[in-house]
């Protein structure tokens, strides 16, 4: 223990540091001993009282702190180690507690210094002289004073403007934090890891004419005059990332409910655009304080509205900070929008569970927070809106992403080591929120929801105001599986840990095989993965069949082992299935991985369908087309025609979840057969499943309309209007015209379509007449580009598939003589790519403009990044054309030494074609094949010989013409081959 002597005062030298303060420069690392990024274990913050002083109101930015820190020694160290960021003019003074009277200060301890670490952003306390300084079980208070500076991003203490309304039209200033995931290091020296809880002590200095809220009630206001200080009640334990504030001239409106005073808080004139919101927070915390036989645990939950450029909310524990606009709506001025604002705040509230008052011990463990708040907030919104179809609209929005998400991002899995500050930042991504949220959902149904939920009630209460690693959570569920006596004569009653890490340590998603011998009646089961042949899972299985079709039980009736096969017979499953009968797996889709069935047994389920398709679940009438979709995408599969058999009752299909997936296959088709012979047979055929349903979405009176509705609609429309229906594409046609020329509001006056506006306005141009479109186009040159017109025309314009219209709506995209006088180059790069990704029709006209125009587009910086991008759709028998128009644009940029944002990639790189190489491979394997299936379907007295009559071109050999060919033949004229 040091000797207690006189306290150094330590003044700042260096911007962002203290003077006397040793900075170990960056270059220099690696002559010291690595320190881990991680803080030691060897002291631990017991409370902290945090005074921060603003002048806020004055529009300063530089804000005065003062950090109170009580230490407890847990082993013998010579350092004291705390974060701190960007914070300036530091002084410490550091004192031994009396383990015997700890209410009463010790001596002052003296002969310490400190030094900054910058890299890892640690403020490190330490003796002069290099001796063991701090005993363990020793008490000490770290007081340490500092500046910090606010900033405009939501990153630790920042602030905003906004305009007060007429007669004052005056500039208020509002200060506010946010401290998830490492960023309180940047409010106040600290403990800034989760492991680290502790009790805060806040009290906030600003202007008499502001107020001040936090995480805790006021306790106390003192007035200065023109000055107050707000002290709040002490906080119980919980992490930095939790520390929250706001200091504004906001109002509020509040009620109390079980003694939790919950408040909406919003600049004056708007607070009374938080009473829905303030309705459906009440309901909610009452709500989750049943589900889960937890009480919320503090006396008050804010929720303030802020005018955020980032971000849309944070959860701060009794004070949860939101984006206005998803605070402060209004019912019924778009159902959909309401309700996902509704799951937004019930997500918040249910971090009030999950992550404050359970917080994860590390950032591994971000989806233990994320993941069961994605989930429980619809749950919970569906208990209280049960009418909205709440967990239809969890597939669609949450679990349709999580099974596509190994295509458009970093795949790893759900418990995941990271260290540095953009390591942790990355994890907050969709494996954290939809994918860990359809694994919870998965195990909530599999081990009988009742059941799960008293495994969550054991959590919580169990690790109250601690923190956890997924492993408690694991245990507190295989201990309500064990009192459950449902599961008493199950094998693997003992396993639950084993079984849920086998998906929290997995990076793939699981395919399982069904594969029956109709002879002998087994099955056999086989799972595999597209991307690992090394990772195997625990897998729930559930069944129905032709005899017992009951698919309202959905907990396991079988787990599939972590093995590659597995071959049961039908009596161990206590199945009812004769040869003929069908056979689903994975009742209403709650298992998160996809099924395919051998071909008889599709066909079987096709037939089910046509006779009578209610008698399956809608849920897993859905999934038959969500679960083929990675076996259509890559080509795996080895007949369509059993594809299309399942396709053919949805002309009879009125329930619209399945129609969410069978969007997705339909698109895949129609952008893949677009341009071939087969292409107006599928399009003739597709016009006959979806016109009744279009008819019925369409001419419903908007009373009758739900949240589904207004959802699917969006992918009727689309897949009506790609098709050419005749009724889709007048619709659409009409309400562009009323939109841009006669002024029509969607969301006032066509409330119900305001959510698939943008999908009407993309088909509505396609139908435009040339008049009409120059008139767009005039419009969009006058229209003021920061309005939603101005982006709803830039949006909608792309979709002509017309060349000469395009070329046009092209040329308006970069201005006259390329000066980009619409939008700057970024922009206009944008949307011209975008423009070539979605319109596949269009896609040789935007090669051409190219072709003619590479010179006046390689001076901007942006060209390069815009033409690396769609050399991926490149067919691979115009590698020869691309490969000249790639040698005149390198050659043009070296000779003229113009800059980019990324090099030109090689001609012979694996990007260039890769986002059309499957669609050559499936050309190639069943464009024949569809083609042959649609005549007979279409023209029941065709044969083979019309067939092959209408492939008879020239010498009768010739392959259909498609849109690779065509488009070939126009880059070979634009590049002059």
């Amino acid at each position: 223990m040091l000797t207690p002597c006189l306290v150094i005062l330590l003044l700042a030298s260096t911007p962002g540091l203290s003077q006397g303060t040793e900075v170990v420069a960056p270059e220099e690392r690696h002559l010291l001993p690595a320190r881990s990024l991680r803080l030691p274990n060897d002291t631990y913050p017991l409370s902290y009282q945090l005074h921060i002083s603003t002048n806020i109101h004055l529009g300063e930015w530089r804000f005065a702190g003062n950090a109170t820190i009580d230490i407890e020694i847990r082993r013998s160290t010579n350092e004291i180690v705390v974060h701190a960021k960007n914070l300036s003019d530091i002084q410490i003074t550091l004192r031994l507690l009396d383990n015997a009277k700890p209410e009463e200060l010790g001596e002052l301890v003296d002969d310490i210094t400190h030094t900054f670490d910058p890299y890892a952003t640690f403020l490190i306390v330490h003796p002069r002289v290099d001796y063991q300084a701090f005993e363990a079980g020793q008490r000490y208070r770290l007081q340490i004073t500092y500046t910090g500076l606010m900033g405009t991003r939501p990153k630790g203490l920042y602030w905003m403007a906004y305009e007060e309304e007429p007669p004052s039209n005056r500039t208020v200033y509002v200060a506010a934090t946010q401290s998830e995931p490492t960023f309180a290091r940047l409010i106040m020296p600290c403990y800034d890891e989760p492991a680290f809880k502790s009790n805060y002590s806040i009290r906030l200095t600003h202007s008499s004419s502001l107020t001040a809220i936090s995480n805790m009630p006021v306790k106390e206001l003192v007035n200065h005059g023109e000055l107050t200080t707000t002290t709040f009640q002490t906080t119980p334990p919980m992490s930095t990332y939790l520390v929250a504030f706001v200091i504004s001239n906001f109002d509020h409106i509040s009620e109390t409910y079980r003694g939790v005073t919950q408040s909406i808080y919003s600049s004056p004139t708007s607070k009374d655009k938080g009473r829905s919101a303030l309705k459906n927070v009440v309901l909610t915390v009452a709500a989750l304080e049943d589900y889960f036989g937890v009480s919320y645990m503090l006396p008050k939950l804010d929720h303030v509205a802020l005018k955020k450029n980032q971000g849309v909310a944070m959860e701060n524990w009794g004070l949860i900070t939101f984006r206005d606009d998803s605070l402060l709506s209004q019912d019924d001025a778009d159902k959909h929008k309401t309700l996902k604002h509704k799951v937004m705040q019930n997500h918040e509230i249910s971090h009030q569970w999950f992550g404050n008052l359970v917080s994860p011990e590390w950032w591994s463990y971000v989806w233990m927070n994320e993941g069961l708040a994605t989930y429980f907030s619809y749950v919970i919104t569906d208990l209280l809106h049960p009418e909205d179809n709440v967990m239809e609209i969890f597939n669609r929005d949450e679990a349709e992403h999580a099974y596509s998400y190994s295509s458009f991002f970093d795949v790893r899995p759900m418990t995941y080591y990271v260290e540095t500050e953009s390591e942790i930042m990355k994890v907050f991504d969709i494996i954290s929120y939809k994918r860990a949220a359809c694994v919870i959902k998965m195990f909530h149904h599999a081990f009988h929801q009742k059941t799960f939920v008293q495994g969550i009630n054991r959590y919580l209460k169990t690790f109250q105001y601690s923190v956890v690693s997924e492993m408690d959570l694991f245990n507190s569920i295989q201990v309500a599986v064990l009192e459950d006596p449902r599961f008493q004569d199950q094998h693997w009653k003992h396993l639950v840990r084993h079984i849920m890490l086998s998906w929290t340590h997995s990076e793939w998603l699981p395919i399982v095989s069904i594969i029956r011998n109709y002879e002998n009646n087994t099955i056999t089961l086989r799972q595999r993965s597209i991307h690992s042949k090394t990772e195997h899972w625990w897998i729930p299985l559930n069944f129905a069949t032709t005899q017992s079709p009951s698919f309202e039980q959905t907990h396991v009736e079988f787990f599939m082992p972590p093995v590659m096969e597995h071959t049961v017979t039908v009596e161990e499953l206590r199945l009812q299935l004769a040869g003929r009968d069908w056979l689903i797996v994975n009742k209403q889709q709650t298992g998160f991985y996809h099924v395919l069935y051998d071909t008889d047994n599709l066909h079987a389920i096709a037939r089910q369908l046509q006779s009578n398709h209610s008698v399956i679940h809608a849920m897993n009438r859905a999934s038959l087309f969500q679960d083929l979709a990675p076996l259509i995408e890559r080509n795996e599969f080895e007949s369509v025609d059993v594809l299309f058999e399942l396709f053919k009752y949805l002309e009879f299909e009125d329930d619209l979840t399945p129609w969410s997936q069978v969007a997705n296959t339909i698109e895949f088709f129609d952008n893949n057969l677009y341009g071939t012979t087969a292409y107006s047979l599928f399009k003739q055929y597709v016009r006959r499943l979806v016109t009744p349903t279009f008819l019925r979405l369409f001419h419903k009176d908007k009373t009758e309309v739900v949240t589904m509705d207004i959802l699917v609609r969006t992918d009727i429309l689309n897949m009506a209007c790609r098709v050419d229906m005749p009724e889709c594409l007048d619709y659409t046609h009409r309400l562009v015209l009323e939109y841009v020329f006669k002024n029509i509001n969607f969301e006032s006056d066509y409330p119900d379509y305001y959510a698939i506006h943008d999908t009407i306005l993309c088909m509505g141009v396609r139908q435009l007449s040339d008049e009409e479109f120059q008139k767009l186009i005039d419009l969009l040159i006058v229209t003021d580009p920061n309005t939603a017109m101005h982006d709803d025309m830039i949006y909608s314009l792309r979709c002509t598939r017309n060349h000469r219209r395009m070329h046009h709506y092209l040329n308006v995209l970069v201005g006259e003589n390329f000066t980009y006088n619409l939008l700057n180059e970024r922009e206009s790069m944008f949307y011209l790519a975008y423009a070539f990704k979605s319109n596949v029709a269009s896609r040789s006209s935007i090669w051409h403009f190219i072709n003619q125009n590479y010179k006046q587009l390689a001076r901007s910086p942006h060209f390069v990044t815009l033409f690396n991008d769609i050399a991926e759709f490149v067919p691979e028998r115009q590698r020869p054309y691309f490969a000249t128009l790639h040698r005149n644009i390198d050659a043009y940029l070296r000779a003229e030494h113009l800059s980019s944002k990324e090099p030109l990639i090689p001609v012979d790189s694996r990007r260039v074609g890769k986002k059309i190489r499957n669609s050559e491979e499936f050309l190639d394997k069943f464009e024949h094949q569809i083609h042959k299936w649609l005549l007979k379907e279409l023209s029941p007295a065709g044969s083979d010989d019309t067939y092959a009559a209408s492939f008879s071109v020239g010498n009768g050999s010739a392959r259909p013409t498609s849109l690779l060919s065509a488009a070939g033949n126009i880059v070979r004229s634009a590049i002059g081959v």
